[in-house]
């Protein structure tokens, strides 16, 4: 059968996490082929959904819609070590280093890391442009910078290897901003006590119109989509629709 695959693993990070400012009111999932899938949580608290369809079939196709109540009030303090280091895809290169170096040079005598991060995203929204699908999922923060274009998983990356290099503790983000009609990732830095959250594709501070679906070192650590799978087919992952509405109470 063309186009059909068979022996298909998937595992979802699609559902949104449960923080002591984000909390999940209701939400409902569905998924064609029609399965249960195994819930679990990964080493950095996303919520997976996991599963194996043994049969012939064209595609997987899944929907969450729900209520999540968002108050940055209630600030997060989940604090893990790892988060002071680069990983792979944030590895910094001569380049990378060297513009560490500029950014330092602007922030001298400044010792309060967000103040730091705000200025160091200034300036890495003047040095690069955003070109939709100039990069794709393999590409790490050093090429990104080097070929001086990206999406937000590339300014983030990016982002994230200059407050390293700063000796600040940062993670990568997944989710679902307000005014971005699809799949957004940004940045979280910490300041000693608490989470604060950094979006440098759009220079800016973020806000309680978010959805956080996952968060890592990396985009790597907060894939919403991965499987592997037997026959032919061409891979192509489709967003039908991402909402995200404001409610008032």
């Amino acid at each position: 059968m063309n186009n059909h695959v068979r022996d298909h693993s998937f595992l979802l990070r699609c559902i949104p996490r449960e923080t002591v400012s984000q909390k999940i009111v209701e939400y409902h999932f569905t998924m064609e082929p029609n399965l249960f899938p195994n819930r679990s949580v990964d080493a950095f608290g996303n919520r997976l959904l996991s599963g194996h369809i043994p049969h012939a079939h064209r595609y997987l196709d899944y929907s969450v819609h729900g209520i999540v109540d968002r108050d940055d009030v209630r600030q997060k303090s989940d604090w893990m070590a790892i988060y002071r280091y680069a990983s792979p895809m944030t590895k910094p290169d001569t380049g990378l280093q060297k513009f560490f170096l500029q950014c330092q040079r602007e922030t001298v005598g400044v010792t309060d890391p967000l103040k730091v991060a705000d200025r160091f995203m200034d300036l890495l929204f003047e040095r690069m442009s955003y070109v939709k699908n100039s990069t794709d999922v393999s590409i790490t923060a050093a090429e990104a910078f080097q070929k001086g274009t990206g999406v937000c998983q590339d300014y983030t990356h990016i982002f994230l290897s200059l407050l390293h290099q700063a000796s600040i503790p940062c993670r990568y983000i997944a989710g679902l901003a307000f005014d971005e009609g699809e799949t957004h990732s940004w940045a979280e830095v910490w300041d000693g006590q608490y989470w604060y959250g950094f979006d440098p594709t759009n220079n800016r501070r973020m806000d309680e119109r978010s959805i956080i679906l996952a968060q890592g070192r990396d985009s790597q650590d907060c894939s919403l989509n991965r499987g592997v799978m037997f026959g032919s087919y061409t891979k192509q992952m489709q967003l039908v629709e991402s909402r995200l509405e404001e409610l008032a109470f």
